[in-house]
């Protein structure tokens, strides 16, 4: 049932591991057990975060990033109109904050959505990791790329007329990013996220995400409970947008060893 799958969830998915960022790597590439005690000196200070809570401020100095490792966080910005855009959705085994280290100030504030675990370390500490392991930074690189990618193919859905399919591509991506660290996930996920905000992670309007929910349970692709999306049938999801998971098709022979 969908109640199981928050259990499923609730485990946190780096529990027993010494570094939560080291079993995402390892996701894509085996590492020493040097490399992965190097990443866990990053772990060292594990602290909770209620709800709401503001972790950077917008055009603020990026001085400390955060490995989450439970919970969800959003990165978002208000736009002239008034309306709010988000451009990225964080989940446990992201590192927050990665995406800002090349410049001076955060384009977006970072917001807890769920009660947060997270360890801070200051930027500088990345520098260290660096220059000790050229297999650790073309690990980061790689997940770089794969964002990259993923934006990508937002950018291309977002200029088709259809608007649900934009949610559709939320939707995939999600799971897929969501099984990538916690393969017990099937079919479900819990969404914490408001109408609203999945309006602002897909560029549509509140009232729009509400249509196109309804429009893909009227489909029998989706099934909506409370928080909870159940995708019904994702194989049909996947070609109606020809939907690419940019977690797997990697070829990651030139990373050094």
């Amino acid at each position: 049932s969908m109640e199981t799958a928050t259990r499923v969830e609730d485990q946190t998915v780096c529990d027993s591991e010494d570094s939560c960022l080291a079993s995402k790597l390892e996701k894509l590439a085996p590492l020493t057990d040097e490399q992965v005690t190097l990443l866990a000196t990053l772990e060292k200070d594990q602290e909770e975060i209620s709800e709401g809570t503001v972790l950077i401020e917008q055009r603020s100095s990026v001085d400390e990033l955060f490995i989450l490792k439970k919970g969800w966080a959003i990165a978002s910005r208000n736009e002239q109109s008034g309306r709010l855009h988000a451009p990225s959705v964080f989940y446990p085994g992201d590192v927050i904050g990665m995406s800002d280290i090349a410049f001076d100030q955060t384009p977006n504030t970072v917001t807890a959505e769920t009660r947060l675990t997270v360890c801070r370390f200051p930027r500088n500490r990345l520098t260290d990791v660096f220059h000790r392991s050229p297999r650790i930074s073309a690990l980061i690189l790689a997940l770089a790329m794969i964002e990259q990618s993923l934006m990508n193919d937002r950018i291309i859905v977002s200029r088709r007329t259809d608007g649900y399919h934009r949610l559709v591509l939320f939707l995939l991506q999600t799971i897929s990013r969501l099984r990538f660290m916690n393969s017990v996930i099937r079919d479900q996920f819990h969404c914490p996220l408001t109408q609203e905000q999945i309006g602002a992670a897909t560029g549509l309007s509140a009232v729009h995400v509400s249509r196109s929910i309804k429009k893909l349970v009227e489909m029998d692709l989706v099934e909506r409970h409370r928080r909870f999306f159940r995708l019904k049938d994702e194989a049909a999801m996947r070609k109606l947008i020809d939907f690419e998971n940019r977690y797997e098709g990697l070829d990651l022979r030139w990373l050094p060893q």
